[in-house]
């Protein structure tokens, strides 16, 4: 898992993976404020991000993820999202799944630990992260509207890379 900042992103790309680098750099040119919500292709399948607005919720109220084929990169775009965090450990127990989706869900995630992210910040995922994303804030007093762009990269891309 990586956590950053677009304002340090000029630092921090040299000690990126060139694939990531790649992709984080067209993605911090992209002028979201001008693009509606919804899939954009950059690579056919195997790059593409998905806008998304929704509400925070409450840790209760969702199920912790992991995927298999693709790397995600949350961008916050607006608003304030806290996503859990944990290893992949023997402990989880999948609740349900799709091989076509690309998802395994989770009730619990051992040992989870809390990124709160702010606007200009993201948050990649492994395919062997646990991750609960769209979270309320711990002292947020209501949700709060989330607007945010995942990119979804597939794993074969790092191969070589």
């Amino acid at each position: 898992m990586i956590i950053g900042n677009k304002e340090n992103w000029s630092k921090e790309r040299q000690f990126v993976h060139p694939v990531l680098r790649k992709i984080i750099d067209e993605v911090q040119g992209v002028d979201f404020s001008k693009i509606g919500n919804g899939r954009y292709t950059l690579q056919g399948d195997d790059i593409y991000y998905t806008v998304m607005e929704l509400d925070a919720r409450d840790v209760q109220e969702t199920r912790a993820e992991k995927h298999n084929t693709y790397i995600d990169i949350h961008l916050l775009l607006d608003g304030i999202e806290t996503i859990g965090w944990a290893g992949e450990s023997a402990d989880l127990t999948v609740v349900e799944s799709s091989k076509e989706n690309d998802y395994s869900l989770y009730d619990n995630a051992a040992g989870e630990q809390y990124l709160e992210l702010t606007p200009g910040m993201y948050a990649v995922f492994y395919p062997h992260d646990v991750h609960r994303p769209g979270l309320m804030g711990k002292d947020a007093p209501a949700p709060s509207r989330i607007r945010k762009a995942v990119v979804k990269v597939n794993k074969d891309l790092f191969i070589g890379g």
